[in-house]
């Protein structure tokens, strides 16, 4: 009966533990650990190094920790390790604060909070510069956004005390550096410009190698996402710009005006020689004249008068391009006082 107890505790034993290992050790880093997909974490022996723990696909650590393509050693249940016997070996935890950017371009600030892992892959961490003065002297606030990637945990960790302010505090010279290069108006047209000037920078100081070499941290890329002059700039900059523009319309709705009058000045002029062009031929300009009284009076007048005067019928067609009874009285005005005027001017 001993041994049939005895096995039951055993078999239970045999059953339970990887449930207990998996859902309650591994969580509290006890024994057991989970290491996700794209990070590494540090194991130590009473706060001493020891190893690193790694899960990133088609990656590897060599010799001395450099994360390296290769091929990890085969691990049956993924991410999830055991690193060995807790409190003796423990998994290092540490007090890391950053501010990110999300895919739409807005700052993701994460509070400091305690974390057991180190993130592999490429991210991208805010960091602002304040008070760069440009070619002028204006202070500037340059908001950058750097894309970094750890490629050795253990000298990021343990070679330098905070690595990404490492890396920010080294930075920041460069980016006051390239920003006294040009004047502000210049900065803003092209950002992408002034990032490339500053990595350019970097790289010509060796410290994009230092970095690499001895924080274990790769530098990228160095992306500008705003140049912000002070306030009282911002709003004098943007009241000087609102009156450009508006001049800008003034002049455009001045240069359309002049062009409406030049276009209607030439379609009088077309109008003029026109009428005149068939004025000419009619002999007796006064008999034209008293027609044309006669004519704006009514329609009936118009159509009577036409008939009774020779040569009237062509000339009205000439100057309105359709016969007397279609045209207004207001227009056979119009043309009365064209007439007075070659009248006046053949005198």
């Amino acid at each position: 009966m001993g041994w049939h107890i005895l096995l039951g505790v055993l078999v239970t034993i045999v059953v339970a533990f990887p449930l207990v290992a998996w859902f309650i050790l591994a969580p509290r880093n006890l024994f057991f650990t989970f290491v996700k997909e794209g990070t590494a974490k540090i194991v130590v022996r009473g706060d001493k190094f020891e190893k690193v723990l790694i899960q990133w696909e088609e990656h590897t650590l060599n010799k001395d920790w450099n994360v390296v393509m290769g091929k990890e050693p085969w691990h049956p249940l993924g991410g999830f390790r055991f690193y060995g016997f807790w409190p003796i070996m423990d998994v290092f935890i540490y007090n890391f604060q950053w501010t990110g950017v999300k895919e739409n371009g807005e700052i993701d600030p994460h509070p400091k909070e305690t974390v057991d892992y180190i993130l592999l892959k490429d991210d991208t961490y805010w960091a602002k510069v304040e008070k760069a003065e440009d070619a002028k002297l204006l202070p500037l606030d340059v908001e950058i956004v750097l894309t970094i990637r750890i490629v050795n945990p253990y000298k990021a960790l343990f070679r330098v005390e905070n690595w990404l302010e490492t890396v920010v505090n080294r930075t920041k010279p460069a980016v006051r550096d390239a920003i006294t290069l040009k004047e502000y108006e210049e900065l803003i047209k092209d950002k992408e410009a002034v990032g490339k000037t500053i990595y350019e920078r970097l790289n010509g100081q060796r410290l994009l190698r230092e970095f690499s070499g001895r924080y274990g941290v790769d530098l990228r890329k160095i992306e500008v996402k705003e140049i912000n002059p002070p306030e009282k700039y911002r709003d004098d900059t943007l009241k000087t710009y609102l009156a450009e523009k508006e001049a800008d319309q003034i002049l455009v709705l001045a240069g359309a005006r002049k062009q409406e009058a030049i276009i209607l000045a030439e379609g009088e002029k077309i109008k003029i020689e026109t009428v005149y062009g068939a004025i000419k031929p009619f002999r007796d300009l006064g008999k034209l004249l008293r027609s044309l009284e006669a004519m704006e009076k009514s329609p009936l007048a118009a159509s009577v008068t036409v008939q009774a005067v020779p040569g009237l019928q062509e000339m009205l067609r000439g100057v309105f391009g359709r016969p007397a009874e279609a045209v207004s009285s207001q227009e056979f005005r119009e043309l009365k006082k064209m007439v007075e005027r070659f009248i006046k001017k053949k005198k």
